[in-house]
């Protein structure tokens, strides 16, 4: 079956195939000296099939999955982590290849601690010595682009799940070996562009974390907001986990009539709430690194009436019956609420449940035979041709050759965020 082509409920068919697999959750530690990150890893056992003839069994698939569980990324980190462990559940039964032989499936999840340098040694550890088929990696930009070149080196499919454009992209073309699920932060910047011209607005302060994520957000917004008569009137950076924001001062000065933030919890929260203390009656526009509960719950009185860019997952149940994304979205609603026991989604574990189901369409498309330098040949390449008219939780997604996202700025909508969640907020509203 070519799952990559198929509806939401021929990708999710596979579980019935009828056979057993175990899936035990192991804690430990992990890192050069496995002492500096956690890990968790989804061990396998297969039993025979209960068929009338043994079932052929072929070589067990591993996928490599990086995320920032712990830290100053653990926001986005936990629910990816947590569709993970989720999706290696489901996985239980293995896969099926197209000749007919079945294998077991692997998932071995390790915390980079949001840590760029650990990030890299375990990516490291996963491709050499734990010699993963397919690499799924990065919560956070600067700890994807530390392990993009490993990955290109080893001559491995990496899917992150970090925004940044130029974890795909070097010098303007697509890198060889690198996907990622997100929408990029361009994105995000049509959607602030758009709807600060229709407010009339024509001056804004940009506020951004220090570090690749909130410097690609300012790149992105200077490529769309000056052409559209919007000057960025102060830029101020800040640490990620900051509480004390002296640009607040400079930002106050400028005068700007609005302010945009381009950070992540716990960042977009502390900001917008000084923003609030400093600048009260000035409106905030984030971006759709700050789509989850925790960007709400650290504070919830600043960022009331706050508007952003989100993925659709936020408001799937209010979308009409043909979009082409509800079926997918409200399945995975309802898994990750299974078993999570009640935990809101966020886009984020979105991010992750696209990223690693390429990675095991991939592996569902490959015969028993190839050695694993020619499996991840062939899942690369799976990836960038069979990955079309593909609904996932971030967009309908068609990947091509010079385009390792495939997504346009639609796969984001627009969200206010009021009684302590994102309400859909379309433009006809605005």
């Amino acid at each position: 079956m070519n799952i990559a082509s198929g509806t939401a409920r021929s990708r999710w068919g596979w579980s019935r195939l009828g056979l057993v697999l175990v899936v035990v959750l192991l804690v430990a530690a992990a890192c050069g000296d496995d002492d500096s990150a956690t890990t968790t890893t989804a061990a396998t056992a297969t039993t025979g099939a209960t068929t009338t003839a043994p079932m052929a069994e072929g070589v067990a698939y591993k996928v490599g999955f990086v995320v920032s569980e712990t830290g100053p990324g653990s926001g986005l980190g936990i629910p990816e982590a947590n569709t993970a462990r989720m999706l290696a559940a489901q996985w239980a039964e293995g896969v099926m290849g197209p000749d007919g032989v079945h294998h077991a499936v692997e998932v071995i999840i390790f915390d980079d601690e949001s840590n760029p340098d650990v990030a890299g040694t375990l990516a490291s550890r996963l491709i050499n010595e734990d010699q993963v088929d397919v690499l799924v990696a990065g919560t956070l930009s600067g700890n994807a682009l530390a392990m993009a070149p490993l990955a290109e080196e080893a001559e491995i499919a990496m899917i992150s799940m970090a925004s940044a454009r130029s974890i795909v992209e070097a010098e303007g073309e697509a890198r060889f070996w690198i996907f990622k699920t997100p929408q990029n932060n361009e994105h995000s910047a049509e959607w602030q562009r758009d709807y600060l011209v229709s407010q009339e607005i024509s001056s804004v302060c940009y506020l951004f974390e220090n570090g690749a994520y909130g410097q690609d957000t300012l790149n992105s917004a200077k490529g769309f907001f000056p052409p559209a008569g919007i000057d960025i009137v102060y830029e101020g950076s800040f640490e990620r986990t900051d509480t004390d924001f002296p640009i607040m001062a400079e930002a106050q000065a400028s005068g700007c009539e609005a302010v945009v933030v381009g950070s992540i919890p716990p960042g977009s929260s502390s900001v917008t709430q000084a923003v609030s203390d400093f600048m009260p009656g000035v409106p905030v526009i984030g971006g759709h690194g700050s789509c989850n509960g925790q960007y709400i719950q650290l504070a919830p009185e600043a960022v009331d009436g706050t508007v952003l860019p989100c993925g659709k997952l936020l408001f799937a149940d209010t979308l009409p019956d043909d979009d082409p994304q509800k079926a997918v979205l409200l399945q995975y609603i309802t898994d990750y609420e299974a078993f999570t026991g009640g935990e809101s989604v966020s886009t984020f574990g979105g991010h992750a449940w696209d990223a690693l189901m390429w990675a095991f369409e991939g592996l569902s498309s490959l015969d028993e035979g190839p050695d694993l330098t020619a499996r991840r040949v062939a899942i690369r390449d799976f990836i960038e041709s069979a990955i079309t008219n593909w609904p996932g939780t971030g967009g309908v997604f068609n990947i091509t050759t010079s385009d390792h996202l495939g997504l346009e700025y639609t796969g984001l909508g627009f969200v206010m965020v009021a009684d302590d969640w994102f309400v859909n907020f379309p433009s006809s509203d605005w």
